[in-house]
């Protein structure tokens, strides 16, 4: 992550906001892909699906994202999940909550960082 970031209020707030938002998402994820490891065919079929909808969803939030958080790593962040996107889709689940980890791990820095700068300039 870039030294300077957060630079302004502005970016701090909007930091804090979309990496918690975000953090928590992965979280679900991490629970739903828990409960699918436990499923039986013929319903793993389809929650593999529905897991695979929402990752879509989530990546389009980590897309959005990417434009407010500035920061170089977002774009390390945006690669995981399309890569976890394609293992969803292929039926690959090996380390991919090895993955998660490391994303929840990434938007808890963001979302401290924008906080520590809030409570740093007294605005929190």
């Amino acid at each position: 992550m870039a030294a300077s970031f957060p630079a302004n209020p502005r970016a701090a707030i909007l930091t804090f906001h979309f990496a918690d938002r975000i953090k928590a998402q992965i979280m679900l994820a991490s629970r739903l892909l828990l409960t699918l490891n436990h499923l039986k065919e013929p319903e793993r079929e389809g929650g593999r699906r529905l897991f695979l909808e929402f990752l879509k969803g989530l990546e389009q939030e980590i897309n959005l994202s990417q434009i407010q958080i500035d920061d170089p790593e977002m774009i390390r962040v945006r690669t995981v999940m399309t890569g976890l996107i394609g293992m969803a889709d292929a039926n690959v689940f090996q380390d991919f909550q090895s993955h998660l980890t490391w994303m929840i791990s990434m938007m808890a820095t963001y979302a401290q960082r924008g906080m520590e700068y809030l409570v740093r300039e007294k605005l929190l």
